[in-house]
């Protein structure tokens, strides 16, 4: 009996050492790794510090190699920060935007001078400086206890988490992403050929170039008569197309279809345009008979925008599952006044496709919802992205509220499940 006991005691002790043992271990990780974040964001304090100098240097030189050097350091530094940024646990959206600020700053900085014009090269860098500083004090507001290296997981977390953190890391990311779009805007190529690249993966069957010819034909056949070559995308393009590029008479313009499904992935004609003289209604009806035609059959009119000689028709994706419109998957039509002509197309959106889920949907109260004075006049289902990039299905309601003697018109995006709401958005 006393061994029995001898051995119990022996194994509880045994137990508790191993366990305080292991505690201990994990307790110095942590500690080690609260230094290492620390240490990430004190090199990225400094270095955003030093670039934001380097930039200003570009800023004195008209002519010569003066501002090698600093641009020189401009890439080393974008490098050098993207690297300590990436190891932090930081709110996602903001690291992927601040990263991609970075990486197109330090391109530019060893590419641009000798791809861009010496004043615009100037007017770019001296937009850069007013942002980077800006950026630098924001940023110093958002790690200034931080840098200590004495704060636990815990703590850390309630500091960079997007949810719970005292600072606005979305509203900084926004800042960064404006700073991108009036810094570094995309080219027309550049959008096309992202929007391309980001397509996902397509299971439909190959289309031969001849197949992907005689679609162009069948749908456009007043401007396929005279095809000027038909070529594939470049070796390597993660989603494969073939780019046709026609001209006839007064038209000139090309067409991508993916090597995979044969889709219409993109289409521009360029010709003289006439005065308009379609009625909307008419224009549409052509567009709806074109899209059914091209085999894109379950969309729905969403809205349209016109100039002096065009109309620009939106179209959304509707789901089988809940008849619910998908806001992300789009394809905008360019049709003429003239005659109805479909002047372009992009339907990459479209082919992309988002991967749905479905949700639980709970019956909300739209009366205790809503304070008494506004007014529920109609009611969707879509599934939208919300702030985590995340497709959610919701309620898509049309509200108003009178507002000062006029009456204000609402959209507003509530999760069907948790209830949250995730866009609100004023009609003009």
């Amino acid at each position: 009996m006393k061994k029995i006991i001898f051995l119990a005691v022996f194994a509880i002790v045994s137990l508790s050492v191993y366990s305080y043992s292991i505690a201990g271990q994990n307790k110095d990780l942590q500690n080690a790794l609260s230094v290492q974040y620390a240490k990430n964001i004190s090199d990225a304090s400094s270095k955003l510090r030093d670039l934001d100098v380097a930039v200003k240097k570009t800023l004195l030189f008209n002519e010569g190699e003066g501002d090698l050097e600093a641009r020189e350091d401009i890439w080393r530094l974008s490098s050098d920060i993207q690297q300590s940024v990436a190891s932090l646990p930081l709110d996602q959206r903001f690291s992927t935007t601040w990263m991609n600020y970075l990486g197109r700053l330090g391109k530019f900085s060893k590419e641009g001078d000798e791809r861009t014009d010496p004043k615009e090269f100037h007017k770019v860098m001296d937009r850069a400086s007013e942002n980077i500083e800006s950026l630098s004090d924001q940023w110093s507001i958002a790690t200034a206890d931080m840098a200590s290296g004495n704060l636990s997981m815990a703590e850390w977390q309630d500091r960079l988490d997007g949810e719970k953190a005292t600072f606005d890391w979305k509203g900084l990311s926004a800042s960064i992403q404006q700073y991108t779009e009036s810094d570094f805007p995309l080219t027309a190529s550049e959008s096309d050929a992202l929007k391309k690249k980001e397509l996902k993966h397509i299971k439909d069957p190959e289309v031969t170039k001849e197949e992907a010819l005689n679609k162009f034909k069948k749908l456009f056949p007043d401007v396929s008569k005279q095809v000027i070559d038909t070529t594939d995308s470049k070796p390597g393009a993660a989603y494969p197309f073939y780019h046709i590029r026609f001209a006839d008479q007064d038209s000139i313009g090309y067409i991508d279809v993916t090597q995979k499904g044969g889709h219409i992935l993109s289409f521009l004609t360029e010709r003289p345009a006439g005065p308009g003289t379609m009625e909307l209604e008419s224009v549409r009806a052509r567009v709806e008979t074109f899209l059914k035609d091209s085999g894109y059959t379950d969309v729905v009119y969403e809205e349209v925008r016109e100039n002096d000689t065009a109309f620009h028709f939106v179209y959304t994706r509707v789901e089988k599952m809940h008849q619910a419109k998908v806001l992300s998957d789009t394809i905008q039509v360019k049709a003429a006044k003239e005659d109805g002509r479909i002047l372009g197309l992009n339907a990459a959106e479209y082919i992309r496709k988002e991967q749905l889920k479905d949700q639980p949907m709970i019956k909300i109260d739209w009366k205790t919802f809503f304070h008494q004075n506004v007014k529920v006049n109609k009611q969707d289902l879509v599934y939208v992205e919300n702030e985590h990039g995340i497709q959610r299905l919701a309620y898509a309601l049309t509200v108003t509220l009178e507002e000062n003697g006029q009456v204000g018109t609402y959209v507003v995006l509530v999760d069907t499940e948790t209830k949250d709401v995730i866009r609100t958005e004023k009609q003009a």
